[in-house]
This record gives structure tokens, C-alpha cells and sequence, in this order.
């Protein structure tokens, strides 16, 4: 019987499916990274790897506060223009041609959009009612799977959210689920949500808001910036200090882990929530007087900003390639938060910089937490601050995202050569990663090494041997 190229195609994918993972990769795109410099590298939709993930979230469209339509935040996203071409929608959507099981959702809102459009829906149930209609009617219209609300934040009264809005956010979140998942071909109804336990508290509703949603995605970063006048990790997977000296109002709660058990403890299921993963570091300027460089270490200010992304206090992750590779930056890894830094070597204020990320190295650390944890996922924000054209990092293209996307499908076999956490298992036994409580003492730390260890080998292990089995299974079929 004879083979062609075709069926063992379909024969490798279907071999695949088994090794796949229910997971999902959320990945974010910015509409407004188009309008880098012309001589910047530009991610346009056309040239995303549509297999790095499961779901796409193109930010951010507004709500108008007086119709309560969604609204694009830039010409580009629904018209046509000589610079850009296609409408970027348009353009997003035809990555489905290439992975047909990928979902593309609106995330609307953001940080700059605030609260008045918000508070307009909530006033009354004819408000909300019209809100949902009209929503459903865009989203039909440019062929979206689903909305993402990004309201940064309900209850935080400081940036304009109204008294109720936590009650009533709920309410509105209860009825756009009925709307939604009322038909045969329901819309995805997600959310992005605070790492801060004081404002889950003032916002959500927790075990209503995460029944209601097909998922929730934590923004665990921006723990530490320019703000706090001393260096710090964007994004630390743990605190610091030992738990017996940790307390909420010296800011221990600042880590992932503890924002992951208080989403967890408030009664959002597990595989409703996204671990949130930046793809950018915080930076800042060293005060002049500095000898030190390690975390905690006295500021005067954001650091300079990037050339391409040009936000002071922020570098992308292939900026941060960028200064480590070709202006010889020096990068240290913090075992204590399970996360790098980096800094300049010069003497002058201009050249003493500092950067707070994640690398490959952390994000492992990371992706392996989430699934421990059972998480549902991961989140990354966002596409185009990774090294999209592989020139900046030399890791290949997506080298960020890629490796999410591999840890969760278990099929990376570089992973034991980038990570230090990945070695050869030294037994048969299966060590299991122990999730780490909300405040974590020091004597669990001894034993994350060895756990990340047998994780990450794990991974190289069952993915080498499945590989083995293809092999010998394709070449069968081939040369019969």
C-alpha cells in the first residue's frame, strides 16, 4: 500500500493533537506599534506566526460615552489606506485561513480609555441592553469571535470608576453571558483583570465575575516601575523577603504568585484564569552617588527610552536584547524573585540604566508555574514587543512567545539547553512542582531548583520520544 506526502502530513498532525495542550496562549496585539519609525522593524498582522496562539486580542477599540458603540481607536483598523493596506482587522482575520481554530477577540478599553464610557453602560438596564445589542452587531460585522473588556479599573474610584461599579459591573457581565451564549455560534466573553489584591477586592465580584467569563486574564506585571524611586523586577514571580516578614503594607504582595493564590482564594476557578506575562521590562536611571546595582537600589527617574519603542521607563524585550548583545549590558538573575536585570556599565547619569524583565529563562520558570497550578493558560502582552524578526536577540523569530507556546505543548527541545532549570532526570520518579504559597518563607525556596528541573526534563523527555516514535513510524509508511 503506498503513501503520499499527504496522508503522512495529516498522519503527523493527527500524532500531534495527542501531544496538544487545552491550554490557552493569549496573545495581544497594539494597534498603535504600526506607526513605529519607518526604519523600525513593524509587526503587521500578516507576518504573525498564527500557531503561536490559541487566541489573538487586538487592542484596543474605545466605546463612544454617548452611544454606546464600540469605536476604533485608529483609522487603520477598519479602513483601508495606502501606508497600511488592508484594514488591520481585516488582516488579522485572515490568519484564521492558516489555523482555523484560532480565535480573534476585540479587547476594548485600556489603561488611556478610563471609566466614563464604562459608567455610561451601567446606568440602567436599558443602557446595558443597548451596549450588549450593539456590540454583538460590531463584532458580527468584522467577523470577531468575541470581546475583551479591559476596564482598568471597576471600583477604583481614584481613576473615575463610579461608587457601584463593582455590582454593577457584575450585573452587566452576567447579562452579556446570557446575550452571548444564547445562539449556536456564541461569542467569547473575557476579561483583563488587576494583580492588586486591593483593587480585586474594590472591582470584582470574584466567583460571579469568573463563572461568567470564558476566561480571565491577570495583568501580573507592573509591579515595580519608575513610580517607586528604587530599582525593582517587573514582574517577580515571588517576593523578595521571607514570608515571616512580609506584610501587605510594605508592598510584599507585589509578585505573581501572590496575586495568582489571592485571584485563587477568592473563588475564580483555576482554569478560568491566564497567567499574564510581559513581554517588555520597566527601566530606570541610577542615582549618580549609586555604587549598587541590585534590586532596591536608590533611582532618579525612568529610564531612557528605547529606540523603537520610545517610552521612557519601558524597553521591549528586543530593545533589552538589544543592549545586553550589542552595548554590552551586564544581566543578572535574581534567584530570590526568579527573575533578571540588567544594567549599563557606564559612569555618566545618561549611561547608568537599569531593566527589570523576563528572558526565557524566567518565562520558563513562569509557564511551568501556571501549570502546576492547573492555570488555564498564559497571557502575553504583547506580540510586538518580542523579537518578531529574530535580528535583536538571536533566538529565531517570536523567541518569547515561541517559548510559551512550547512549554505548554511540551515540545520544545531547546529548552534544556537555554534554561538552567533543565538537566537530564536523574530518576524515574516523578517530581511534582509544589505551588508555593501566598507568601512564601525560604525554606520552600531550596526546593524550587531541583522541582523546575525535573519539570523542564520532563518536557525534553516526552517530547524527544514521541519525536523517536514518528520517526520510526513515518519512515515505515514511507518505504513501504
Amino acid at each position: 500500500m503506498q503513501y503520499n506526502v499527504f496522508q503522512v502530513f495529516v498522519f503527523f498532525a493527527v500524532l500531534l493533537s495527542f501531544v496538544s495542550t487545552d491550554m490557552r496562549i493569549v496573545c495581544y496585539y497594539a494597534n498603535w506599534s504600526l506607526y513605529r519609525l519607518p526604519h523600525t522593524p513593524i509587526l503587521y498582522p500578516d507576518y504573525i506566526d498564527p500557531s503561536l496562539c490559541t487566541h489573538i486580542h487586538a487592542a484596543f477599540a474605545l466605546i463612544n460615552p454617548t452611544t454606546l458603540k464600540i469605536e476604533p481607536s485608529e483609522k487603520h483598523d477598519t479602513n483601508f489606506s495606502d501606508k497600511f493596506g488592508t484594514s488591520l482587522y481585516l488582516r488579522l482575520n485572515k490568519l484564521k485561513r492558516y489555523r482555523p481554530s484560532l480565535k480573534l477577540l476585540l479587547a476594548v478599553g485600556g489603561w488611556n480609555a478610563r471609566s466614563e464610557a464604562f459608567n455610561n453602560i451601567l446606568t440602567n438596564s436599558s443602557t446595558r441592553a443597548t451596549f450588549i445589542r450593539q456590540t454583538k452587531q460590531f463584532l458580527k460585522g468584522w467577523n470577531f469571535d468575541g470581546i475583551d473588556l479591559d476596564w482598568e479599573f471597576p471600583g477604583d474610584i481614584e481613576r473615575g470608576a463610579m461608587n457601584n461599579s463593582r455590582e454593577e459591573f457584575n450585573i452587566l457581565i452576567k447579562e452579556m453571558h446570557e446575550s452571548f451564549h444564547n445562539h449556536s455560534n456564541p461569542f467569547l466573553l473575557t476579561a483583563a483583570v488587576t494583580a492588586d489584591p486591593i483593587k480585586v477586592d474594590n472591582g470584582y465580584v470574584v466567583p460571579d465575575f469568573c463563572h461568567h467569563l470564558d476566561y480571565v486574564s491577570v495583568m501580573t506585571y507592573d509591579y515595580h516601575g519608575s513610580w517607586d524611586n528604587v530599582t525593582g523586577v517587573n514582574a517577580p514571580l515571588y517576593g523578595k523577603y521571607a514570608a515571616e516578614n512580609d506584610t501587605d503594607d510594605d508592598g510584599q504582595w507585589k509578585n505573581v504568585n501572590n496575586s495568582i493564590h489571592y485571584w485563587l482564594s477568592n473563588g475564580c476557578p483555576a482554569e478560568k484564569l491566564n497567567l499574564g506575562l510581559a513581554l517588555y521590562g520597566r527601566s530606570f536611571t541610577l542615582a549618580n552617588n549609586s555604587d549598587s546595582v541590585s534590586i532596591g537600589t536608590e533611582t532618579i527617574g525612568s529610564g531612557i527610552a528605547g529606540p523603537f519603542t520610545k517610552e521612557n521607563g519601558t524597553l521591549a524585550y528586543f530593545e533589552i536584547c538589544q543592549k545586553l548583545r550589542l552595548y554590552n549590558w551586564t544581566r543578572v538573575f535574581d534567584t530570590d524573585v526568579q527573575a533578571p536585570y540588567a544594567y549599563s556599565s557606564g559612569s555618566s547619569t545618561l549611561e547608568k540604566q537599569w531593566v527589570g524583565y523576563d528572558d526565557l529563562k524566567s518565562v520558563t520558570v513562569k509557564v511551568l508555574y501556571a501549570k502546576t497550578m492547573n492555570l488555564g493558560g498564559a497571557m502575553l502582552w504583547s506580540l510586538d514587543q518580542d523579537d518578531f524578526t529574530g535580528l535583536y536577540c538571536q533566538q529565531g523569530a517570536f523567541p518569547f512567545t515561541r517559548r510559551v507556546r512550547d512549554i505548554l505543548v511540551s515540545s520544545n527541545k531547546t529548552i534544556e539547553e537555554e534554561s538552567s532549570y533543565s538537566t537530564k532526570p536523574r530518576s524515574k520518579q516523578t517530581s511534582k512542582f509544589i505551588p508555593i504559597h501566598r507568601r512564601t518563607s525560604q525554606k520552600y525556596r531550596s526546593s524550587l531548583t531541583s522541582t523546575l528541573r525535573s519539570n523542564a526534563a520532563s518536557v525534553c523527555v516526552r517530547s524527544n520520544v514521541i519525536l523517536y516514535l514518528f520517526s520510526i513510524i513515518s519512515f515505515k509508511i514511507l518505504t513501504r
